[in-house]
């Protein structure tokens, strides 16, 4: 959206702040304020009981498609936007007529009319500027500005993106719903696969394209952000490229490496070579470049003089080294982008429910209410239904409610009395009597309480549906799992708690709620070492980047060798890399936190590392 000192878009010739954006309060501007409001009250929008299905239908085939990469609610958010500005075009029109009908403001007027062109377009960008983005569509001639956000990376060198269009004094600038950025790595590789689907695709226009792509698109990304350096070798690297480490290989074989220093050897080589693009005629050069570079920064026993490594490889000193210091200049450049994924996107923890869950669970209770014969009905329905709070019809949807309004609560005390009021409507409920045995001391009774919890809610659970988790009627019944499983954790008593944990992984194989790492620590304190390297190795591939599951890795290593293994320090400094805060923890012997009810957890953090010191 536009700043103060912009052109207002009303073509008045004047600046936003004294023009349609003028407000008494500083900072701000009436077009930002109006704009904002639109697009919040569009998302608030209620959905007929048909459109629920059908993006329920949309969520389950991306969730099989990118789940693997992606967390929930970053899921969750791609497919929601992408169904309410493209698949669902129409809704969003419809909303914009309103939105005119009830502004005066000629700058929002003219922004919202250029809004009705949502669209999907994946643009390189032509060059750039401290505000803007100039973007050119990679499929079509399409051209247009896109406002930088503060923080964002310099190589951004293409963006795929949901966006809106604003046209602005003869400007066409684009506003983004949803937008990722792709560095210059990738983007080669990206452009290229997604120019070889559009040759194959039959649709006569790039909406329809993009409409019916998207996910294809999303899974190209995941996938090569996932890749392994082989493939970034066997890939991105030219014939030349690839035989220098083919040489560098081979020379290695016999050296003893320090663990992790091939990966940063090929990661440096990489950038080198995508970067700087060295003209070298002989293979053995670079080779010999690379050689030296794993000398000097120590990444094995074994040293040699630049003499050596010449002979070794056959080149002079002089034609080999300027290319050694050239590598070493790409470390601090990886170390940083190391340092910037370490610091990814936060994960939830918690036996909480999640905050979209209610919304999920209102939306499923409208679509049971009522069997629509057409859309539009089902559409009239729910616009006077989402004017009012939701209602439940029975004390059963009240006890329901009044659980959510207890997790939702800001204190304590407010917590404890929706609590009370949920087990008084409907003492059956799953959440109420998890409430109820949170504010409970008594242990048998508390125990108690968490068994008829689990009880009610097997009785309520649907095992038909291909998504246990998706499902949101069933999330109670597997939270009950969650905090029962916890508390006897909590408790020491592991063998209870693995079986738990382990019927969770079992009915919710994505995993939404980390129980593996509980699971694995359970078994681990069970002296199951095996089963717990089993289930350890299972979710490897899914848990490669977290700092808990390289700490069990430890933990298990100690165990099976008590503690006397060559390799649990290598282990240890892998997961301290991580998160060094655990290591402090340990070493401090600190006392463990309880496991957090609900908490948005960011890698690297001390926050994280007191969740991963409970498990240890």
């Amino acid at each position: 959206m536009m700043g103060n000192n912009e052109k207002c878009p009303c073509e008045s010739g004047k600046i936003v702040q004294e023009c349609c954006g003028k407000t008494s309060e500083p900072g701000t501007n009436q077009i930002q304020i109006e704009l904002r409001s639109v697009l919040n009250s569009y998302y608030e929008t209620s959905l007929a009981p048909a459109e629920v299905r059908a993006l329920e239908v949309l969520l389950k085939e991306w969730a099989a498609r990118l789940g693997d990469w992606m967390q929930e609610e970053e899921l969750v958010t791609n497919v929601s936007d992408y169904y309410f500005f493209i698949v669902r075009k129409d809704l969003w029109r419809r909303h914009l007529v309103k939105a005119l009908n009830r502004t005066q403001n000629k700058a929002v007027r003219n922004i919202l009319k250029s809004w009705q062109n949502s669209f999907i377009t994946f643009a390189e960008v032509v060059s750039a500027d401290e505000q803007v983005y100039h973007m050119k569509e990679i499929l079509g001639e399409g051209e247009y500005l896109l406002a930088k956000e503060p923080g964002e990376p310099s190589d951004v060198k293409a963006v795929l993106a949901i966006v809106l269009e604003e046209l602005r004094n003869d400007e066409r600038h684009v506003m983004p719903i949803s937008a990722i950025a792709v560095n210059e790595h990738m983007s080669k590789e990206l452009v290229s696969q997604v120019q070889k689907l559009a040759e194959t695709a039959d649709e006569n226009n790039s909406f329809e394209f993009f409409k019916n792509h998207l996910v294809d698109i999303y899974e190209f990304i995941c996938k090569l952000d996932a890749q392994t350096l082989t493939d970034v070798v066997e890939q991105n690297f030219t014939p030349l490229q690839r035989e220098v480490v083919e040489i560098v290989d081979a020379k290695l074989e016999s050296e003893e490496l320090y663990p992790g220093a091939y990966e940063m050897l090929l990661s440096l080589m990489a950038y080198y070579f995508t970067d700087e693009q060295p003209k070298f005629r002989k293979p053995e050069v670079l080779a010999a470049a690379a050689f030296q570079l794993a000398v000097d920064l120590e990444m094995m026993p074994n040293t040699y003089t630049q003499t050596e490594v010449g002979k070794m490889f056959g080149v002079s000193v002089s034609s080999y080294r300027k290319h050694t210091d050239a590598l070493k200049g790409k470390v601090d450049d990886l170390e940083q982008m190391m340092n910037e994924g370490n610091s990814g996107v936060a994960y939830y923890v918690g036996t909480d429910p999640r905050p979209t869950e209610q919304t999920n669970w209102q939306v499923h209770m409208l679509s049971l209410k009522n069997n629509f014969e057409t859309l539009e009905e089902a559409q009239a329905f729910i616009q006077q239904a989402i004017q009012k709070p939701f209602e439940p019809e029975n004390q059963q949807q009240e006890a329901q409610m009044l659980c959510y309004m207890a997790y939702n609560a800001e204190t304590v005390e407010q917590r404890h009395d929706f609590a009370l009021q949920a087990f008084g409507a409907d003492p059956t409920n799953v959440d109420a009597l998890l409430l109820q045995a949170e504010f409970t001391e008594a242990l048998e009774e508390k125990e108690k309480l968490f068994k008829q919890a689990i009880f009610s809610g097997e009785k309520q659970f649907n095992n038909q549906a291909e998504d246990a988790w998706a499902f949101a009627p069933n999330r109670p019944y597997l939270r009950s799992l969650l905090s029962y499983g916890v508390w006897l954790y909590s408790n020491e008593r592991y063998t209870e708690s693995s079986e738990l944990f382990m019927r969770l992984l079992t009915l919710d194989l994505h995993d939404h709620q980390g129980v593996r790492y509980l699971a694995i620590a359970s078994l681990i304190y069970q002296d199951e070492i095996e089963q717990a390297e089993r289930v350890h190795e299972a979710c490897a591939e899914i848990s490669q980047e977290d700092a808990a599951y390289h700490y069990l890795a430890w933990l298990i290593e100690m165990d099976k060798t008590q503690g006397e293994s060559e390799h649990s320090a290598e282990f240890f400094k892998k997961a301290e890399r991580l998160n060094p805060y655990v290591g402090a923890l340990i070493h401090a012997g600190a006392e463990k936190a309880p496991f957090p009810k609900s908490a948005s957890v960011k890698p690297g953090t001390p926050d994280e590392a007191h969740y991963i010191w409970f498990m240890l």
